[in-house]
């Protein structure tokens, strides 16, 4: 059976409005990031004041991101049971319950108007003595008329709870409750709202726009969500350190973890307390008597000189060491001499003498003419 012309402006309707609820968190998303930056910089620049004022915007935002968030969830409820919705509402048990509306309705407006009227008469009995006995009687016999109406609310609270189906009566109320507190203005939540009161009746509306209806709530999530009123004190730090946080801001750092850190003073810089470490001694005391420091510091020093003693130079030992060149082909046995270590052995004969220089590093006359005698001797 293809769906009547009622569910389609319905499905049509929920099909504009998801879309449109996720374009305005994006944008209020990415509006979001920009403000979150435009605060590290009022932060860097020591600009507080500022800052806590404009970051209740950016509370402000996501509040009313995460308000859109589960109003979409119930807009995609009641897409999915949209048929379900349609004929429940245009059967019998939509006749029963927008009857079960009405009266609940007659029946609150009829106690708002009896507590009216006994709040009238209270202030006209009133002496004027706010501790009077005639004002304590005159409130006892006028609110008998209200606790009448006890036994009707346990007539009702022994039928059934839903109006229709659970699920789809809370987010009938939510979007009821919703309408005139949403942050953004939509024309489809507007078409939404007026289908959903065709389905439960302008009575059901005006109980759910108050969330009076007794056997269905609006979340409280969403009440604290869409309720207005100025963030908290507490609220607006948490904000304000998570962003010079995320952005590398230095601001809200207490000292105390860094004094922690450094630990304690070392035990020789302490010099002014006593044996127990609680009181600093006198002047005249330091004066007189040695400090514990001290004491403990000279019984390491001698106990370290007794343990390492210093070590002098080794009689018959030459403070310097030369070592040994590799073995090599040529020099199988290499042995490395020192002048004056071996007295008895001579040292190699040359084959030639060095020729005799002068001053200026020219051999001289007799040398050259030695030279050149040896060379006519030779063929």
């Amino acid at each position: 059976m293809p769906p009547s012309a009622q569910t389609t402006r319905l499905v049509s309707t929920l099909r504009l409005l998801i879309p449109r609820l996720r374009l305005l968190q994006k944008k209020d998303n990415a509006s979001s990031v920009v403000q979150r930056r435009e605060l590290s910089q009022l932060l860097s620049e020591g600009r507080d004041a500022s800052a806590r004022i404009r970051v209740e915007n950016v509370i402000a935002t996501d509040i009313a991101v995460e308000a859109m968030e589960m109003v979409e969830l119930y807009c995609e409820l009641l897409l999915a049971r949209a048929n379900v919705l349609d004929q429940l509402a245009f059967g019998e048990k939509g006749t029963r319950a927008r009857l079960r509306a009405k009266e609940l309705h007659k029946r609150q407006t009829q106690a708002s108007n009896a507590g009216a009227s006994a709040a009238a008469a209270k202030q006209a009995e009133s002496t004027g003595s706010r501790f009077g006995f005639s004002w304590l009687g005159g409130s006892q016999k006028k609110e008998t008329p209200i606790a009448s109406g006890g036994t009707e609310d346990t007539v009702l609270s022994e039928e059934e709870n839903a109006y229709m189906d659970t699920a789809l009566d809370e987010a009938a109320v939510v979007i009821f409750y919703s309408w005139h507190r949403f942050p953004h203005e939509l024309r489809e939540l507007t078409m939404l709202r007026t289908m959903l009161g065709e389905r439960y009746g302008k009575e059901f509306m005006a109980l759910a726009q108050e969330n009076k209806i007794e056997s269905v709530k609006v979340p409280d999530r969403l009440l604290r969500a869409l309720r207005v009123r100025p963030p908290g004190q507490e609220l607006v730090e948490s904000y304000l350190q998570e962003i010079a946080k995320a952005y590398g801001v230095a601001w809200g750092v207490s000292e105390e973890p860094v004094q922690e850190s450094l630990g304690d003073a070392p035990p020789e810089f302490i010099d002014d307390q006593d044996d127990s470490g609680d009181l600093p001694q006198t002047p005249s005391k330091q004066r007189d008597e040695p400090s514990f420091a001290e004491a403990r510091r000279a019984s390491e020093t001698s106990e370290l000189n007794k343990a390492t003693p210093p070590r002098g130079l080794a009689t018959g030992r030459s403070p310097v060491s030369v070592a040994p060149p590799a073995p090599r082909t040529d020099n199988p046995h290499p042995r490395v001499k020192v002048p004056g270590e071996e007295k008895g052995i001579n040292p190699p004969k040359q084959e030639t003498a060095a020729p005799a220089k002068s001053n200026n590093g020219i051999p001289e006359l007799d040398e050259l003419t030695r030279r050149f005698a040896d060379l006519k001797r030779k063929p």
